[in-house]
């Protein structure tokens, strides 16, 4: 999980105004190594933990502190693609944005969008969005009309619906999400391999959110070095008395020492700094959760 310099102004067009400046320098495809026309799909695909929920347990994956984590919405705004090859060369850009509910994906990773016919070769350079939407969006995978129009009235870019069970006695509480958090990832890798994405004649990249970071014990560089703790939701107190912990609850929950103690927390180094209560902290982990092919690593930058 990489960190990204804060970005100004919220402009959704960012991406585009850099892709058209690279675009006016102007560079000459044969200079990047690529030669003749290929095709790119750009495909979303849902992290495991978003489809199947987290477990307790005690493998790497796991929740580690006795909770079950299940999903039954994921719904986000994504999209605004663009990519470059070396120095800016040759870029690609899509300004299209869609709703989609992550949970309800088709294993078949569904398109979001194509590139087809342009330069073969490396991009070095490959970003997406989780934005704002506004009317240009469409709905993906039929997304309820209520939550999809509710995603463009309030310019939330997630909005999502779980619960959490108590392992020692089978207690649950559900909770709901519904958050702006727009954000620009960028310089997408996968360790060990060239960064960004590969055109051939047919070639696909994935982009992947992962649902485990709002239990991350923090924002480490690597993902390895993480825990998934659950026991800060838990905690929680349902302020409002409507039986789902919600945004009023979250931002009313200010005990952060205790939430999140020292030095098993480290609350430092993420989107959103400081972090002065549970609200903050799951708007700050929604921001770092994409991804390109599962695991390759974005730089994030907040919106």
């Amino acid at each position: 999980m990489h960190k990204g310099d804060d970005v100004s102004g919220g402009s959704r067009t960012w991406l585009f105004c850099l892709a058209a400046a690279l675009s006016i320098v102007g560079c000459d495809s044969s200079s990047t190594g690529g030669s003749g026309s290929g095709n790119l799909s750009v495909l979303l695909e849902a992290e495991e933990t978003i489809v199947g929920g987290l477990e307790d347990g005690e493998g790497e994956d796991n929740i580690r502190d006795g909770f079950n984590v299940s999903f039954s919405r994921y719904v986000v705004a994504i999209g605004m693609v663009a990519m470059s090859q070396l120095d800016g060369a040759n870029p690609q850009s899509d300004p299209a944005v869609v709703i989609a509910d992550f949970k309800s994906l088709p294993t078949t990773s569904p398109e979001l969008t194509a590139f087809t016919v342009i330069p073969t070769g490396q991009y070095t350079s490959f970003a997406f969005e989780t934005p704002a939407p506004d009317e240009s969006a469409s709905n993906f995978n039929d997304v309820p009309e209520e939550d999809f129009n509710a995603m463009i009235d309030k310019d939330w870019s997630y909005i999502i619906e779980g619960t959490i069970t108590q392992i020692s006695d089978g207690a649950s509480k559900d909770f709901l999400i519904q958050a702006d958090v727009p954000t620009v990832y960028s310089d997408c890798a996968v360790d060990g391999m060239e960064p960004g994405v590969s055109v051939s004649s047919n070639s696909s990249v994935d982009i992947t959110l992962h649902g485990d970071h709002l239990f991350f014990n923090g924002f480490p560089d690597e993902e390895a070095s993480v825990q998934r703790l659950a026991q800060w939701l838990w905690d929680i107190e349902d302020s409002n008395g409507n039986d789902v912990l919600d945004k009023p609850d979250f931002e009313a929950a200010t005990n952060i020492e205790t939430l999140f103690p020292q030095p098993t927390y480290t609350l430092t180094g993420g989107p959103i700094s400081p972090i002065r209560n549970a609200w903050d902290f799951v708007r700050a982990q929604l921001g770092t959760q994409g991804h390109i092919f599962g695991e390759g690593e974005c730089e994030w930058s907040p919106l």
